[in-house]
């Protein structure tokens, strides 16, 4: 009987790890970057253009690579919020409007951990015609002298 068992606990082991990469919710398979201009600098960003990378965003990352970020593209305009579930690091955000013209900076904060996801700061645009976010590395933006008002290419993402 205990034979029996193992082998059974065995094949269950077996199934599961065989199952998990399957369960992934991430849709990493079609992972698109594409290099854009931000102003007078060129950077690379990853594409959230579905509703799971853009829920999944930059959560559960360690960091993010010089000059690189995350485009968030919208089927519409409206107004926007986002928050730092298991985000590792500050994370700056651009609100972009569908002309290319940065409307909002903010700097989001890491949060703890612990924070329960109802808990988190909601950072919503003031503006309700929002296409386009851009998170980057905490600072970036005052790092590299982009502002409100600034015209982001995104001639390589509508093409």
């Amino acid at each position: 009987m205990r034979q029996l068992f193992n082998k059974n606990k065995t094949l269950i082991f077996f199934s599961i790890v065989l199952l998990i990469p399957g369960c992934n919710i991430s849709d990493d398979s079609n992972n698109t970057t594409r290099i854009i201009e931000v102003g007078n600098h060129t950077i690379q960003v990853e594409i959230a253009d579905t509703p799971i990378k853009r829920a999944n965003g930059l959560s559960f990352r360690d960091t993010l690579a010089e000059d690189h970020g995350m485009l968030f593209i919208f089927p519409d305009e409206s107004r926007r919020g986002f928050h730092m579930l298991g985000c590792k690091f500050d994370i700056d955000l651009a609100y972009i409007e569908s002309n290319g013209i940065i409307s909002e900076i903010i700097t989001m904060e890491k949060e703890p951990p612990t924070t329960p996801p109802e808990s988190l700061t909601t950072y919503l645009s003031q503006s309700t015609t929002i296409r386009y976010a851009l998170e980057m590395i905490g600072g970036w933006f005052e790092e590299h002298d982009v502002s409100v008002d600034t015209e982001i290419n995104l001639e390589q993402i509508n093409n």
